[in-house]
């Protein structure tokens, strides 16, 4: 039986640094958005260009094993030289792949363009490509004895995974992590209820949040949510502090460590599998708060979303020497 197995993306990331890249700020009526530019008609000569394996569902299973886990990844894999560089990563990490590889010659895997801006922020050119065609017989579901899935984003066609393996999950007795971006969150509540109705954990950022329940007290963000079925509910926000709610209705607050920032891509995912991982082996909502910051901490001061991913003893030492504190919100 795995601990956990993960279900979502997988890309070949490709981190591309110039410095002709420029930030430019576009104010409009009740709101302001941060562009990245570059100069039309021109030929930038890039300083830096790095690869990595990347997408949220082989990212949170590379955290979840460092963190001592046994663990398997669900996905679709493109017919291509890019999936099995994937499946290579897979077997040299010893995470087991239970998905599927297309045989279509066509299909291509998922791939990532990652832009840097002068703030260490990115705008990611991303690709989708076999992600979005994984379907629930694709899968044998045989095989996914488990005690967890965690659950990341799916768009396309392969949304009707998330909703057919939490479907899966009730009838099995399997708990199971709900991480939604963006393009799911922006759906509302209703689209993605077959989803939040029995998710044991939801973890998702502040923007993501907001599209969820509308509002600007955490507080009341957090308790609605809640209300859509997830027993705990964990918000990040980036530099800002991170709130959970949990199973009795507790609110915390952990505020993010102080680090230099070289890269932010997997800085989430990285937070999410730590979180359920410290759960998993300690059932306690505060500490499990300290040891995805550490992690997530760790993951930010280097370039690619699986690079410095802490074990269990690291996260724990850096809590110790961070004195990482907890606090409740009354």
């Amino acid at each position: 039986m795995y601990d956990v197995i993960t279900v979502g993306s997988n890309t070949i990331d490709v981190f591309a640094y110039t410095e002709r890249t420029r930030s430019i700020l576009i104010k409009g009526i009740g709101d302001e958005t941060t562009y990245i530019s570059y100069p039309a008609g021109s030929k930038l000569l890039i300083d830096e260009l790095d690869f990595y394996i990347g997408g949220g569902g082989t990212n949170t299973a590379a955290g979840l094993k460092k963190m001592g886990l046994s663990v398997g990844y669900i996905g679709r894999l493109g017919n291509d030289d890019n999936g099995q560089k994937i499946l290579e990563y897979l077997e040299d990490e010893s995470i087991d792949f239970l998905g599927c590889k297309s045989d279509d010659p066509d299909e291509k895997n998922g791939y990532s363009i990652v832009l840097d801006s002068i703030e260490k922020q990115r705008t990611i050119l991303a690709y989708k490509g076999a992600n979005n065609l994984l379907r629930l017989d694709d899968i044998d579901l045989k095989s996914c004895d488990t005690k967890w899935f965690y659950l990341c984003s799916m768009v396309g066609d392969s949304f009707d995974v998330l909703k057919g393996l939490a479907s899966y999950s009730i009838k099995n007795s399997i708990k199971y992590l709900f991480n939604p971006s963006n393009y799911l969150a922006e759906k509302g509540p209703e689209y993605l209820s077959e989803v939040l109705r029995h998710a044991y954990i939801l973890v998702c950022n502040y923007e993501e949040a907001k599209l969820l329940a509308q509002g600007s007290d955490i507080k009341g963000i957090l308790k609605k949510i809640k209300s859509y079925g997830p027993k705990i509910v964990v918000i990040t926000g980036g530099s800002k502090p991170v709130y959970c709610i949990d199973i009795d209705d507790i609110i915390y607050q952990v505020n993010p460590l102080d680090v230099r920032i070289a890269e932010v891509t997997g800085a989430g995912d990285s937070f999410g599998s730590a979180f359920l991982a410290s759960y998993i082996k300690e059932t306690d909502t505060s500490i499990a708060l300290k040891v995805a910051i550490a992690n997530a901490s760790s993951v930010l001061q280097y370039k690619g979303a699986k690079r410095k991913l802490l074990d269990y003893s690291e996260a724990k030492r850096i809590i110790s020497e961070k004195s990482i504190s907890v606090n409740t919100v009354s």
